[in-house]
């Protein structure tokens, strides 16, 4: 088996693992009475459904036609959103930790976490699809 499949199947099993965990994390929130975080943890899972299966389906569809995996302009690409989303992300924590005292009430740190966590997948996901059409 070639490198770029055993990528693939190694992009399923993290992607499973990771919705599994989300889907967990929200039965137990939802089962302590925490709607707020049997939501994000459901909302989370199904970003990282969504993403993984962009991933696999457009890898796949290179794997079929004989592109690799990683190309220079994918790395590209993944880079200049990694960045971008980490630079947002940055501005995001700062506003959230200056706006957790006054505006928005958290019941504890890992509430914060996980709303910070989310929005940086959604940043991610969106800079990966800005630069990836571009």
């Amino acid at each position: 088996m070639n490198t770029n499949k055993i990528r693939m199947i190694a992009i399923l099993i993290v992607s499973i693992l990771v919705i599994i965990t989300g889907t967990l994390f929200g039965i137990k929130s939802y089962n302590n009475n925490n709607l707020g975080g049997a939501i994000l943890g459901i909302i989370i899972a199904l970003i990282i459904v969504i993403f993984a299966i962009l991933v696999y389906k457009r890898g796949n569809h290179d794997l079929k036609h004989g592109f690799p995996l990683k190309d220079e302009r994918s790395q590209k690409v993944l880079e200049k959103a990694s960045s971008r989303a980490f630079y947002v992300s940055i501005y995001l924590l700062l506003a959230v930790g200056f706006l957790s005292d006054d505006a928005i009430n958290f019941r504890d740190v890992s509430q914060a976490t996980s709303l910070i966590i989310g929005m940086m997948a959604l940043l991610f996901l969106g800079f990966w699809i800005y630069y990836n059409r571009k």
